[in-house]
Formats: structure tokens, sequence, C-alpha cells
């Protein structure tokens, strides 16, 4: 998408009624991201998204004190989390960098995508993206680099990530796949039981009063 012109009007309507996120509040891949942030973002004091769609995930990550959505239709806002609306490749952020950046599902709609994906390396040290992986070519309307691999992220982010898994949502079929891939400015790092181990924790699930 180029604009906001270019938008299908019942999709912006999604995004501000909020029905774009109770659409998809429950697909696996927020699970790993939310694990992923608490994992390696144990230590962040600011996280940047970018793509927000009004979507209210930034709130999990309750550690963080400075939290931006950045978004060029509905950028999310709230009491604790600074909503920015404009065009991301055009925006100068003043030479600023976040502790964590991400940008989810968003690729897939850029035409210029390769300057777009480079953008979120100059922003922060620590960017998780996700992009639908392998999906068919007619899947999806608004997706205009369809179907996404590995071949074709590395070429837009201009390196390897330092971690990537495809996460398959239940019941989805050929769309059913997405790739996160994270991006740290330490080349060379690698995770593992260390990192996991100092996660920051939460509660997911209600539990009753044992008798």
């Amino acid at each position: 998408m180029k604009s906001l012109d270019d938008v299908d009007p019942n999709i912006l309507i999604g995004y501000e009624s909020g029905q774009y996120w109770q659409n998809r509040m429950d697909l696996m891949y927020y699970s790993y991201l939310d694990y992923i942030v608490r994992t390696l973002g144990k230590n962040a004091k600011s996280m940047i998204d970018i793509g927000t769609a009004n979507c209210p995930y930034l709130e999990w990550f309750d550690w963080i004190p400075e939290r931006v959505s950045f978004d060029m239709a509905e950028p999310y806002r709230s009491s604790t989390v600074e909503g920015i609306q404009g065009d991301f490749l055009t925006h100068d952020f003043g030479g600023k960098k976040y502790d964590v950046a991400t940008c989810l599902q968003v690729l897939e709609h850029v035409p210029d995508v390769i300057p777009f994906a480079r953008k979120l390396l100059e922003i922060s040290d620590l960017v998780i993206v996700t992009v639908p992986y392998e999906w068919p070519a007619t899947a999806a309307d608004d997706h205009i680099h369809d179907p996404i691999g590995n071949r074709k992220l590395l070429r837009w982010m201009g390196r390897k990530p330092n971690y990537r898994q495809v996460i398959k949502e239940p019941f989805r079929g050929a769309v059913g796949r997405r790739l996160i891939a994270v991006y740290e400015a330490d080349k060379a790092a690698r995770y593992g039981r260390k990192d996991f181990k100092t996660r920051i924790r939460r509660s997911r699930f209600p539990t009753g009063e044992q008798s």
C-alpha cells in the first residue's frame, strides 16, 4: 500500500473499531512474540511497533516504560502507549533508537519493501519481524509479495536473522504458516537455556482456590 487511499475502507473500519484485533487476537504467533520479547527484551526500556493497526499487544510488555505504536492509519493509543500516525519510510526519528522494534505482518503490504525493512534495523538493535510464510500468491488481495520465504526475507533485510522459526496456526491450511525472525545488532548472538530461564514470566491462565 502506498497511501491510505490504497487501503480498502472496510479494512480501515476494522482497525478503528477493534474488530481486526478481535478476529486475530488468539493466533499462535502472538504467543511466540510475547515469549520472545519477554526473553530477549527483559531489560528493555523502550519499544516501538511498526504497523500496529490499533492492536493492543504493546500493553503486554508493561515492564517497558516507553512504548510506541507507529501506524499509517490507526496507531494504538492508551495511557501507557504513545501512538504516532505517519509514513514510516519518510518519518524522521531524529536518530533515536529503541531497545526493541517489532513489525508484524506488514512487509508483505509494502511496495518499497527493501528500504522499509532496512530502516527497521536502523531504529533498533533488536528487531522482531513476522511475515506470511510461503502463502500462495492468490491468498490475500492486499499482499503484494507472496509467496515469501527465507531467501526473499534475506534479500529484504540484507542479512540473516539471529533466530527464525516457522509457526503453524491450526486449521488454516495453506495460509496457516508465519515466519518469525529476530535480528540483533550482534550478528553472532545465539539464544538458549540461559535466555529463557531468565525471561519475564506472567500468569496466562486463572487458577481456582485450592481446597
